[in-house]
């Protein structure tokens, strides 16, 4: 389910890296989010405390928290967010890993990624709540 015309899914998207940040921002507006970027990860669970976001594209590392705790907390606080993460770092397995132990099986896509199948992805999870295991990095 991606969203309608007229609808208002909001979308957050946290990158340290700004260009990554904001453009993934303006793909997800063309395709109809109410899309916000965000380049700290923990100015992204303030904004999830005052709207609750459907969709969480997060990058895994980064400075002050990863993301994958920003995603934990974000699911505690918004339990029906669907959590995408992305990564370009290998050392991103171990930290799945551990959220997995701790009964949190996020979905992880390897950076860079296509629009195409970042939208595909999106998509699926959308519609079904999960992604076919695309990450490369298990």
């Amino acid at each position: 389910m991606m969203p309608r015309p007229g609808s208002h899914l909001i979308a957050f998207v946290v990158d340290d890296e700004n260009i990554i940040a904001s453009t993934l921002e303006l793909i997800l507006i063309a395709q109809g989010f109410d899309a916000r970027s965000f380049v700290d990860p923990l100015d992204a669970l303030a904004a999830a405390h005052v709207e609750t976001p459907q969709l969480l594209i997060t990058d895994v590392m980064m400075p002050n928290m990863n993301g994958i705790e920003l995603a934990i907390q974000v699911a505690q606080l918004c339990p029906e967010c669907k959590i995408l993460l992305f990564s370009g770092q290998a050392a991103t397995h171990d930290l799945h890993a551990e959220a997995k132990a701790r009964g949190h099986d996020f979905n992880l896509l390897a950076k860079p990624v296509h629009p195409n199948m970042l939208l595909q992805t999106i998509r699926e999870l959308m519609e079904t709540g999960s992604t076919p295991r695309l990450d490369g990095l298990q």
